[in-house]
């Protein structure tokens, strides 16, 4: 076993100033768009991908946006004083990376510099886009060179999932995983190859919003990533598996509304087998997120130095009085191996002070 690392004071006020950062981001493109849009149900309606269009400037933001906002506005908050600040930072980095380096593509299309107004939007969702990749890998240089020795030998931090909410995540984080991989498979054997890369390329997608198979794939990625750490107990698995669970919430709500919308559930039985699959799998999303945010928001019990599963114990007994190795053993204790042969004991004390004592 390991000793336990720590976060600095440095890297964790350093961390939240970064996710600080990027939560103003998010909320400045989200403040836009709730000006620009016509009404807050037609933006929803806009990132759930059937919008009607009509408002006075082209929107941007999509579904995840206010997601991520949430994510780092609660990471800014935990991060100071968090037993798992690392591994907060680490996740919400690595999740902000992996997510945001698809725009790098999308805004290399030409689709946004039709007119002065498109070019400066664009030009905006650039720089953002540079912000949040620099500030993302900052997040993971940050967790990953601020570690320090933890606090001497002891009960450990509950930064660690409990026995039930590690369970739970590896039964429901792994079961969504690997229905967004089975739903992938699915994708990439109904579709044309042009139509598939389309998933991936985000060709004439709004400025901010992500390729939709691009998404599915990292989100399938995190969740499993969090179910496999479920049986160690692992400190990522908590704020992986909340990201995680933020985003189906998301996904699950949205699917769930455009299916109300459209009056799919009405309709549930007339349905060809793949329609109902999905709209099986948006009420699946909605009810997995929602389940694993109260059970994995919640600290685990502290963790005794010395049993399984601790973050550290020491490597050797402590002393006792009735251990061969104690100052203070009985001196007939040996270890079990007899008295020591003559030659090998104590001194005998001397029978007078030698002079000039």
């Amino acid at each position: 076993m390991t000793q336990p690392q720590t976060l600095t004071a440095g890297a964790r006020l350093t961390g939240a100033v970064l996710c600080a950062l990027l939560a103003l981001i998010t909320a400045a493109w989200l403040a836009r768009d709730i000006h620009a849009a016509r009404s807050l149900p037609d933006l929803w309606w806009f990132w759930s991908g059937t919008s009607r269009g009509g408002s006075r400037t082209p929107l941007t933001t999509g579904i995840l946006d206010p997601v991520l906002l949430l994510v780092y506005a609660v990471a800014a908050a935990v991060v100071p004083r968090a037993p798992s600040a690392a591994a907060v930072l680490s996740c919400v980095g690595a999740v902000t990376a992996l997510l945001r380096v698809s725009s790098l593509w999308v805004l290399h299309h030409d689709d946004w510099t039709d007119s002065t107004a498109l070019h400066d939007l664009h030009r905006r969702a650039l720089l953002s886009t540079f912000a949040a990749l620099a500030a993302g890998l900052a997040l993971v240089i940050t967790a990953a060179a601020g570690r320090r020795p933890g606090p001497a030998p002891g009960p450990g931090p509950r930064g660690r999932p409990g026995p039930g909410a590690a369970t739970t995540a590896l039964l429901v984080l792994g079961a969504a995983g690997l229905v967004m991989v089975a739903w992938e498979i699915y994708w990439a054997v109904q579709l044309p190859g042009e139509e598939y890369r389309a998933r991936f390329a985000g060709a004439r997608l709004p400025l901010l919003w992500l390729p939709g198979g691009w998404v599915a794939v990292v989100l399938a990625v995190i969740a499993l990533a969090a179910a496999a750490g479920g049986p160690s107990r692992a400190p990522y698995v908590r704020p992986l598996g909340l990201i995680t669970a933020a985003v189906l919430v998301a996904a699950g709500a949205s699917g769930v509304a455009l299916a109300a919308r459209f009056e799919l559930l009405d309709r549930f039985g007339d349905l060809d087998t793949a329609p109902q699959l999905q709209i099986v799998t948006w009420f699946f999303q909605l009810v997995a997120g929602l389940l694993l945010v109260p059970v994995l928001a919640r600290r685990g019990p502290e963790d005794p130095a010395g049993t399984p599963g601790a973050p550290w114990a020491p490597g050797y007994p402590p002393y006792s009085p009735y251990s061969p190795y104690s100052p203070q053993a009985p001196h007939d204790a040996h270890g079990g191996f007899g008295p020591p042969p003559p030659g090998f004991g104590p001194p005998p004390p001397p029978s007078s002070p030698p002079p000039g004592w």
